[in-house]
C-alpha cells in the first residue's frame, strides 16, 4: 500500500509544471528548455518568444499569439492548441501528437520533421506552412487552409483532407491515397512526378 502511494505521488509529480518556469514563461514570455508540462498560458501574448526544447505536454495554450516564436524541439503531444496564432514560428522537430489545434493559425509556420499524428488541425489557416518530413499519421487537416504549403517526403494515405483547400499546394516525393490525389487535382494544387497515388 506505501508503495503504491509513493508511485501516486512520483506519478503526480512527474506530470506536473515547474512553478520557476510558469512565473519566468508569463513574466519575461519565454522560458528555453522549460518544464511547463499540463500549465496555463493559454490568452497570451508570446509572439518572438523563444521556448525551444521545452515540454509543453498537456498544456493549455488555446488562444495565446505565438506568432514568429521559437517552439522548435519542443514537447506539445496533448496540448491544447485551439485557436493559438503561430503565424511564421518555427516548431520543427518537436512532438505534436494529439495536439488539439481546431482553429489555430500555422500561417507560414515551420514544421519539419515534427510529429503530427493524431493531431487535429481542422478549420487552422495553415497558408504557405512548411510540413516537409514530417509525421503525418491519422492528422486531421478537414476543413483547414491549406493553399500553397509544403507536404515534402509525406506519407499521407491516413490523413483526412476533407474540404480542405488545397490551392497551390505543394507535394512532391510523397504518397497519397488515390482520393487524396483527385481531391488535390481538383483543387489545383501541384503534384510533381514523385508523388505515388495508391
Amino acid at each position: 500500500m506505501r508503495t503504491l502511494f509513493l508511485t501516486f505521488l512520483m506519478g503526480v509529480s512527474l506530470s506536473a509544471y515547474d512553478a520557476a518556469h510558469l512565473k519566468k514563461a508569463l513574466e519575461e514570455k519565454e522560458c528555453i528548455g522549460c518544464d511547463l508540462r499540463g500549465a496555463n498560458l493559454s490568452k497570451n501574448d508570446f509572439s518572438g518568444a523563444d521556448f525551444h526544447g521545452s515540454d509543453l505536454s498537456g498544456a493549455d495554450l488555446h488562444e495565446s499569439l505565438f506568432e514568429m516564436g521559437d517552439l522548435s524541439d519542443c514537447n506539445l503531444s496533448g496540448a491544447n492548441a485551439e485557436g493559438a496564432l503561430f503565424w511564421k514560428g518555427t516548431m520543427k522537430r518537436s512532438d505534436l501528437t494529439h495536439l488539439r489545434a481546431k482553429g489555430a493559425n500555422f500561417k507560414g509556420t515551420h514544421l519539419e520533421q515534427s510529429n503530427l499524428s493524431h493531431a487535429d488541425l481542422r478549420g487552422t489557416k495553415s497558408w504557405k506552412a512548411n510540413f516537409s518530413d514530417a509525421i503525418l499519421y491519422k492528422t486531421d487537416f478537414s476543413d483547414a487552409e491549406l493553399g500553397d504549403a509544403k507536404f515534402i517526403r509525406n506519407d499521407l494515405r491516413s490523413v483526412k483532407m476533407k474540404n480542405a483547400l488545397l490551392w497551390q499546394t505543394k507535394f512532391s516525393e510523397s504518397v497519397m491515397n488515390k482520393a487524396q490525389c483527385t481531391q488535390a487535382k481538383k483543387e489545383e494544387a501541384l503534384l510533381d512526378t514523385n508523388v505515388m497515388c495508391r
